[in-house]
C-alpha cells in the first residue's frame, strides 16, 4: 500500500500501533477474538502488522465498522485478508474461522518458521498450514480427498520433530528462528534447496528473504544432516519416496492420530467405490447406447444420475453404491428408459 504513504516502521513505533489497532478492533467487537502475529524480539523494522482476527462470528457491515473508525486511506481485501493504512503503517487483518486461530497463530509466527516446518511435513506426505495438518489422498497425480489429520499444535509439532515447549519460549533473533527450523531429527539441507523444489515454490520462496538467509545459513553446516529421505525432488514420484510416504501414512492413522482413522478409512472406500463404479457407469459405455457426445452426453449423464434420486432406491446408497448393486443390462435398461422421457 505504497500508494498511500506506508513506510517501514521501527519496532517501538510498530508496537505502538499494533497495540491501538487491537485496542479499537476489540472495543469494535469485544467478543471477536485478535491477535498479532508474534515476531522475534529483536527485529528492528516491520513492513507490516499482521493480526489474526476470529471471522467466525463477525457482523456483516465488519468492513464498513473498520473504515469507520480507522478512516484509513484506502482499504483492500484480497481474500481472507483485509489491508489497510493506519498512522502510516499497512495493517493487514487475517480473518480466521474460531476453529482455526490457534493454529494459524503458530503457523505464521516468527517470519518463515511455518514455511521452514511445512518442508518436513511435505517430505512426510502431509500439507502443514494456517488451517492445520492435513493429508491429501492421491491416486497418482489426483488428489481425491484431503483428511483434516489435527488442528492441534503441540500435537503437530511431536509429529515434526519439534520441542513445542522450547517454541512457546519465543525467539530473540532470526538465527534462533533458524536454529530451532533446524532442530528436528528429521531435517535435511536438501530439501530446501531451491533447485530441489517444484517451479511453484522455487518462484515464491526465491522471492522471501528470510528463506534465502536461511538457504545461506545452513549452507556450511553439514552437521544438520540428520536424516536421509528416499530423494529431494518432492515434485517428482518414484517408487522409494511412495513407499516412503506410505509408510509414514500407515504409522500417522494406525499409531498418532488414530481419531483421524475413521475418516481416513471412509475417504479410502469411496473412491475404491467410486472407482468400481466407473467400470460400470462412464462416458463412453452411454455415448454408445445413445450416440450423445461432448456437451450433450455430458447433460444427460447428469440429468439421468439425478434422476436416480428420484428413483425407488435404498437411501442409504450412493449414486455409484446402487450401480455396483445393478446387471449391466438392468443399466443398460435404466439409461434407454431415461432417454425416453429426457427433454
Amino acid at each position: 500500500m505504497k500508494h498511500v504513504g506506508v513506510t517501514r516502521q521501527p519496532a517501538a513505533d510498530y508496537a505502538a500501533i499494533t497495540g491501538a489497532v487491537i485496542d479499537m478492533l476489540r472495543a469494535l467487537f469485544p467478543a471477536i477474538a485478535c491477535m498479532p502475529i508474534l515476531a522475534y524480539g529483536q527485529k528492528d523494522t516491520f513492513g507490516d502488522s499482521d493480526i489474526l482476527i476470529e471471522s467466525s462470528h463477525l457482523p456483516p457491515d465488519w468492513i464498513d465498522q473498520v473504515k469507520a473508525a480507522f478512516a484509513p486511506q484506502d482499504l483492500i481485501v484480497n481474500g481472507d485478508v483485509v489491508s489497510f493504512d493506519f498512522r502510516s503503517m499497512q495493517i493487514d487483518l487475517i480473518t480466521t474461522p474460531a476453529e482455526e486461530m490457534a493454529f494459524a497463530a503458530s503457523y505464521y509466527a516468527f517470519n518463515d518458521l511455518g514455511n521452514l516446518m511445512g518442508r518436513i511435513a511435505h517430505k512426510m506426505g502431509l500439507k502443514y498450514g494456517h488451517d492445520g495438518l492435513w493429508k491429501l489422498l492421491r491416486d497418482n497425480d489426483q488428489v481425491f480427498a484431503e483428511i483434516l489429520i489435527t488442528r492441534d499444535v503441540a500435537k503437530t509439532f511431536a509429529l515434526l520433530g519439534y520441542d513445542h515447549a522450547r517454541y512457546l519460549q519465543g525467539f530473540e533473533t532470526l538465527e534462533d528462528v533458524f536454529e530451532f527450523a533446524a532442530s528436528t531429527p528429521y531435517f535435511h539441507r536438501q530439501i530446501y534447496l531451491l533447485d530441489n523444489r517444484n517451479a511453484a515454490s522455487r518462484v515464491r520462496d526465491a522471492k522471501r528473504p528470510s528463506y534465502t538467509a536461511f538457504l545461506a545459513w545452513i549452507a556450511d553446516k553439514p552437521e544438520l544432516d540428520r536424516y536421509t529421505w528416499s530423494a529431494w525432488d518432492g515434485g517428482r514420484s518414484s517408487p522409494e519416496r511412495d513407499a516412503e510416504r506410505a509408510d509414514w501414512e500407515q504409522r500417522i492413522f494406525t499409531d498418532i492420530f488414530t481419531e483421524a482413522r475413521p475418516q481416513y478409512l471412509k475417504a479410502i472406500d469411496q473412491h475404491e467405490t467410486h472407482k468400481r463404479a466407473k467400470l460400470v457407469w462412464n462416458g463412453t459405455l452411454v455415448a454408445a447406447q445413445t450416440g450423445y457426445q461432448g456437451r450433450e452426453l455430458g447433460e444427460f449423464m447428469a440429468a439421468c444420475r439425478a434422476s436416480f434420486m428420484n428413483a425407488p432406491h435404498d437411501p442409504a446408497l450412493s449414486f455409484e453404491q446402487w450401480v455396483l448393486t445393478l446387471a449391466p443390462e438392468a443399466i443398460t435398461a435404466h439409461v434407454h428408459a431415461f432417454r425416453q422421457t429426457w427433454r
